[in-house]
């Protein structure tokens, strides 16, 4: 959708505010239709769907309220802008109005300038919306077929490593063993960080399924299964009593599964490892704090924390990809709400969760 080029539907039951309101969006350059009701309006979608729609309130058959509410609920018209043009001045209905989706209002008798300049900024910002949608589906479909494409040379390399070392058994030097070894750790690792970008890229489009989370359920069962994966390790753990919190308890576990793994490894190398999760609250926010003992960061590369492929830590200290905090950070925010870390070198760390109420 062009800016320059755009399709409106005008809806008002007065043919001379029809007349008015279009003789200046085709001044414009734009292509004007007209419906004269609400059951006008209805029969046209079903054939067309315009670029934006300029709506009355106040109509004899169906009024505006009731229209932006069918439009707003039908998949083919929901992401159609509209924009209400009436003479309405009632507070609660322009309320409503906009509760039921509707993207502006203009009041009528209008100033043609702002009539304009509003249609404009409405065309121009569903013309972006359009284009971020088709972008993202476009790297959706890249990550999956980068995902796909990649994964299966590397599975050969490391089939091919493995016959090799089977094949020259008998006479392999330490050192080609070395190098085998790093071959196919190495192509494991490039596979794993392949797939962690996929999944991430799969998560930044989640819409989550809010509900009522026991977060303390969660919480525990999450890392007393992770704490069974390495039983030679002794970790003081607590948990205290935690409130509810609005999310989706599919995402919460995955973003803890990922703050617990990262606890877990980074107090791998203290004496007495300590793990512990607590909450607060804080104006608009439930916050849950999850805090250990180990390995920390320097809070002058905080800003990387969250980044994919961005790590504090090289691999010969701590094996990752990269990925698991960026996760974290994509949960939250498709949850509206955020996270933050704390740290200090070899003091541990500290992330907050903070979910809105």
């Amino acid at each position: 959708m062009n800016t320059n080029y755009a399709e409106i539907l005008i809806v008002d039951d007065m043919p001379d505010h029809i007349a008015y309101a279009g003789t200046l969006l085709r001044l414009e350059g734009y292509r004007v239709f007209a419906a004269s009701s609400g059951r006008a309006a209805m029969y046209f979608l079903k054939k067309k769907i315009p670029d934006l729609i300029i709506l009355d309130i106040q109509m004899n058959d169906i009024n505006g309220l009731k229209l932006c509410e069918m439009f707003k609920s039908n998949s083919r018209t929901r992401d159609i802008p509209i924009i209400f043009l009436t003479a309405e001045t009632d507070t609660d209905v322009i309320h409503k109005g906009f509760a039921l989706g509707c993207c502006d209002y203009v009041k009528k008798p209008f100033v043609k300038e702002e009539y304009i300049s509003r249609v404009k900024a409405h065309l121009q910002i569903s013309r972006q919306q359009h284009e971020l949608a088709a972008a993202n589906y476009e790297l959706r479909q890249f990550c999956s077929a980068v995902s796909h494409d990649l994964k299966a040379p590397f599975n050969l390399i490391n089939m091919l490593v493995q016959m090799l070392h089977e094949e020259l058994d008998s006479i392999l030097t330490p050192d080609a063993e070395e190098i085998m070894a790093m071959i196919d750790a190495k192509t494991t690792q490039t596979r794993t960080m392949i797939e962690r970008l996929f999944e991430f890229s799969k998560m930044c489009n989640i819409k989550p399924n809010i509900v009522t989370v026991n977060i303390q359920k969660i919480a525990e069962e999450t890392f007393h299964e992770l704490a069974q994966l390495t039983p030679d390790r002794k970790i003081d753990f607590h948990c205290d009593s935690l409130p509810t919190v609005n999310g989706d308890p599919v995402l919460i576990q995955i973003m803890l599964k990922n703050l617990f793994s990262n606890a877990i490894k980074y107090t791998s190398k203290c004496e007495h490892a300590s793990i512990s999760i607590s909450s607060s609250e804080e104006q608009s926010f439930t916050i849950i704090r999850i805090k250990d003992n180990g390995a920390g960061f320097d809070m002058h590369y905080a800003d990387k924390l969250f980044q994919v492929f961005q790590r504090l830590h090289s691999e010969e200290e701590f094996e990752g990809s990269g990925v698991g905090l960026a996760l974290v950070d994509r949960i939250m925010k498709r949850h509206n709400g955020q996270v933050r870390a704390y740290g200090e070198v070899n003091k541990g760390a500290e992330f907050s969760l903070l979910f809105r109420k």
